[in-house]
């Protein structure tokens, strides 16, 4: 066997994983991994791995088709073959255990797990309470972000301090002089080679960068790139953006070009995040194992920052309801553009650019509380539970044990649960029980003499409308005044736009309690 040699370390773009673009899709598969912790990563497990990947539907192939009762087993030789032409990729063979890296990567440079071949495979203490709910995305990215090195066993690169925390600094900087980053200045800023603040800020004094070409050619010319324009300026830059997005550090901003800016609902915890001196030794940059040791020990320092945090995330309706009527007056925002906007939730088009940089689940939670807020507005509160920037726009989603959007009066709580699952076990297992027990889990809404419930998905299977359905009768005959109902997307914005949601759930109630009194008669 030929024993590759190891390339001499070179100076990199900052770059992660660009297979999975979205970093809110790592809590799921943190998720459906975790039955698997303590299994070793040879290639009868890791071809088990991957089948139920595809099983559970977070991971996709035309070629494998999957129903409701087929098995990992029923799929193991198709696995093999869709991915077969795959490369050797971070010590894993290539084939499946290639694709298996592909979604281990960024997990592992953030501390999350450790996966090495022919290792147990293990999950931190962050990743395991992130599981749970017992910490948030935007709690987790933050801490494991601020504990990340470039120079690690997972990139064979020379540049050697956090990106992240460089990054900051620059925006800090930025800040206090009234600036802003420009997404065509962030291409730059992911070159930096020693993260030195001060450096960077006289090269964007001297350098203009105007548009992604001229961006493009000045990495070519002073860092020597041969990757194509796309891969330098949109994919790389677009993966790192999300990461720091989701991690609650900075917002976007719209005037005449897309600008990044510090997110201000956030500053002083990011400040406190950067006061933090946690440093790694080079066997620890060097070795897998004891990488994500340190990492996973590292949880402590942060912490206290977090728990003292949590506190600022909570806003009343009051509030809430101000910021999306401010936006919707911001960004002129009609019943026909927020139509258009829904519409466009899955495509790379956006009515409004400037959200379009909000992940498509979020962005569905956004436009709803907007539409409701245009039609409800002025007879209720209206409570989107996501995290938001200091203007509005969501970056994370709520909290575990929050529902998405709480609509209330003194006498009404409407609770609006929003998905773009499609997947009929997915939604099961997701958005059920967790759904009914939002309803029931506020203190806040307890004594409200109306409850009504809305989940909203692009489709519902008729087995999630029937478990709904018998959710609704158990209520109302132990005595509840509740009203639950699944609609189908495109259903509850024609509802909404009617203003009818209150009694279409009423009526709803009546059909389905006269049809389970028909069918007990019956017995």
């Amino acid at each position: 066997m030929r024993i590759r040699q190891k390339r001499e370390a070179e100076y990199k773009q900052m770059a992660f994983e660009t297979a999975v673009r979205n970093p809110e899709r790592y809590r799921k598969m943190l998720l459906r991994l975790s039955k698997f912790e303590g299994t070793m990563l040879n290639d009868t497990n890791l071809l088990e791995i991957i089948a139920h990947l595809y099983v559970v539907g977070e991971v996709s192939s035309s070629h494998i088709r999957i129903t409701n009762s087929i098995t990992a087993e029923e799929i193991k030789e198709s696995v093999i073959e869709v991915n077969s032409t795959r490369n050797a990729d971070g010590g894993f063979p290539k084939g499946y255990a290639s694709r298996f890296w592909t979604y281990m990567r960024t997990l592992s440079e953030l501390g999350f797990v450790y996966a090495q071949y022919r290792k147990p495979f293990k999950l931190s203490r962050m990743a395991k309470i992130l599981i749970k709910g017992e910490v948030d995305e935007q709690e987790a990215f933050s801490v494991q972000a601020m504990k990340y090195n470039r120079k690690s066993p997972y990139r064979n690169v020379s540049n050697d301090f956090n990106f992240f925390r460089f990054a900051l600094n620059v925006l800090l900087s930025l800040r206090e002089e009234g600036k802003s980053l420009s997404y065509e200045q962030f291409v730059p800023l992911l070159f930096s080679k020693n993260g030195n603040v001060a450096e960077f800020l006289t090269l964007l004094s001297k350098n203009k960068f105007n548009n992604p070409s001229q961006a493009y050619r000045f990495v070519k010319k002073e860092y020597g790139v041969t990757n194509k324009i796309a891969t330098v300026t949109d994919d790389y830059p677009d993966v790192v953006r999300r990461l720091m997005l989701i991690s609650g550090f900075i917002s976007i901003r719209y005037a005449g070009k897309k600008l990044i800016q510090i997110n201000e609902s956030k500053l002083d915890y990011i400040k406190e995040l950067l006061n933090i001196d946690f440093a790694l030794t080079d066997e620890e940059k060097a070795d897998p194992k004891r990488y994500f040791e340190k990492l996973d020990k590292g949880d402590a320092l942060f912490w206290g920052i977090v728990e003292k945090y949590r506190k600022y995330d909570k806003i009343d309706g009051a509030e809430y309801t101000n910021k999306i009527s401010a936006i919707i007056s911001s960004y002129r925002i009609t019943e026909k553009i927020i139509c258009e906007s829904l519409d466009s939730i899955g495509s790379t088009k956006s009515p409004i650019a400037e959200f379009g940089e909000i992940p498509d689940p979020l962005k569905l939670e956004f436009y709803i509380s907007i539409l409701i807020a245009i039609k409800y507005g002025d007879e209720f509160y209206i409570r989107p539970n996501y995290k938001a920037d200091h203007v509005g726009k969501p970056y994370a989603h709520a909290p575990g044990g929050r529902g998405d959007i709480d609509v209330y009066s003194s006498e009404v709580y409407w609770l609006i649960e929003v998905t773009l699952i499609r997947n009929r076990d997915q939604m099961l297992n997701t958005e059920t029980t967790s759904v009914i027990r939002h309803l029931h889990s506020s203190a806040e809404f307890k004594n409200r003499s109306k409850k009504y419930l809305s989940l909203v998905a692009p489709m519902v299977h008729p087995d999630i409308r029937e478990f709904f359905e018998y959710s609704l009768v158990k209520h109302q005959r132990e005595g509840g005044r509740i009203h639950i109902k699944a609609y189908s997307l495109k259903e509850f914005v024609a509802m909404t736009l009617r203003k009818e949601n209150f009694k279409d759930m009423e009526v709803h109630t009546r059909k389905i309690l006269a049809s389970f009194g028909s069918r007990s008669s019956k017995v």
